[in-house]
């Protein structure tokens, strides 16, 4: 079951990606692709844009130089965001996770990840995301990741379960310091955390983590059970820096109506609420699906997805690799896939055959990649991809609003309003290169 639904967006504001940027990146990275030969992928995205046909034709008649000079002059604004994975080990075994939990041979070393962090935010990054393959705060780098981020000035969005502050011999054994101390250290950096929260039910959040319920200690804040790790963070750290992270599956959908998103409004933490990935150990397994009921009541309280900031994000990989989503495994990329180590980081998204080539495929390819793989069109619930409110003039619900695998989830529309230039209808209706766009 698929669909539309009207959204809010309850992300941190940083990750909120305003109309400008993503007209900006996205003309730049037009431009590049454009230069690079990859003429058709390009055509195929603009000619359905009615309001990119002046841009189109000023690419059709420049000549090489021209295009090239072009794509230079937006190199620095070309990305909005990074996606970076941390390790690929993780300390829960979420039934519902495609990934293996596995601490991967090869991951990225610390200087290797410096200097991807580095070129990111010289080409615009306003933030790094990290979603995690595994569990980021049991990477051996950690402290080092904040503290790049920190001197690049690089905000960086991290995914944890949170039981390393809830958990104080795991936290004595992995940073020699107990939950507390952590809690306020973490407080120095310029991070934002969404820390897991998928019940206010302790023996069910062991189940839904796979974990010994010690491992995952519950506490309560106004009376509502929460897990001890996220009252650590919600006492130590500024609040507008912690948020709640669920996924919603058949088990856990009543709690997030009634009480989970409640809870954050109340105490004014984001939230980010999204459905499972059928992938991995998932893939064709529609037992966690929620019911028709469910999914109707939690589609307005869904967030806003990234496939649509696919023209201007980049995704790397625990090991280093390229990848055209965020969960898109690495045994799902090409034979011929890309290593970030070592390399100029603009000219692979720009030279790189399987990243261009879905770049501006504004679908959930998390779904559809590994059904194209097997070959097998899958029947199971519809993920929705909610545009986020500020882009939903910009990118053109209207031409991506096909499901491929997913349903389309459209967000509450941003008004139009006159932008810098003058121009009616402000940047969802005007691709002129200048100084505002």
């Amino acid at each position: 079951m698929g669909g539309c639904s009207e959204s809010v967006d309850r992300r941190f504001p940083v990750q909120q990606i305003s109309e400008s940027t993503w007209m900006r990146a996205t003309a730049g990275n037009i431009a590049a692709d454009y230069a690079n030969g990859f003429q058709d992928v390009v055509s195929g995205f603009l000619s359905g844009r009615p309001s990119w046909r002046a841009y189109h034709d000023s690419l059709r008649n420049a000549s090489q130089p021209e295009l090239e000079e072009l794509a230079a002059s937006r190199r620095s604004e070309s990305l909005a965001f990074l996606v970076l994975m941390l390790t690929g080990v993780c300390n829960a075994d979420c039934g519902i996770c495609f990934t293996d939990r596995k601490r991967k041979p090869n991951e990225l070393t610390v200087p290797e990840r410096d200097d991807l962090l580095a070129q990111a935010a010289a080409l615009g990054a306003q933030y790094v995301y990290v979603p995690g393959e595994g569990e980021p705060t049991l990477d051996k780098g950690w402290w080092n990741f904040l503290e790049t981020c920190g001197e690049l000035d690089l905000p960086a969005v991290v995914f944890t379960n949170g039981m390393i502050f809830g958990d104080e011999d795991l936290c004595r054994r992995t940073w020699g310091m107990t939950p507390l101390e952590a809690a306020k250290k973490i407080a120095d950096y310029p991070v934002y955390l969404y820390s897991k929260y998928w019940t206010p039910d302790s023996r069910l959040s062991a189940r839904l983590l796979n974990v010994q319920e010690r491992r995952q200690p519950y506490g309560q804040v106004d009376g509502v059970p929460v897990p001890l790790g996220l009252q650590t963070l919600m006492e130590y750290v500024p609040r507008d820096r912690v948020g709640i992270e669920v996924c919603v599956e058949r088990r856990n959908a009543d709690d997030v109506i009634q009480t989970i998103v409640p809870f954050a409004e109340r105490h004014g933490l984001a939230t980010l609420v999204e459905m499972m990935q059928h992938n991995g150990r998932t893939f064709q397994d529609p037992s966690y699906d929620m019911t028709d009921l469910q999914a109707d009541a939690v589609a307005p309280l869904l967030s806003p997805t990234s496939c649509t900031l696919g023209t201007c994000k980049a995704v790397v990989t625990v090991q280093g690799y390229l990848s055209p989503r965020i969960a898109v495994l690495e045994n799902q990329l090409p034979q011929d896939r890309r290593r970030v180590v070592g390399a100029d980081f603009y000219r692979l998204l720009h030279e790189t055959p399987y990243i261009v080539e879905r770049r501006y495929n504004l679908a959930c390819l998390c779904e559809t990649i590994p059904a194209e793989l097997a070959g097998e069109k899958i029947d199971l619930r519809s993920v929705y991809n909610v545009t986020p409110p500020a882009l939903a003039n910009a990118v053109g619900i209207s031409v991506d609003a096909e499901p491929q695998g997913g349903g389309v989830a459209v967000a509450a529309p941003a008004k139009a309003s006159a932008g810098g230039c003058g121009v009616s209808g402000g940047c969802a209706s005007c691709t002129a290169l200048c100084a505002q766009h």
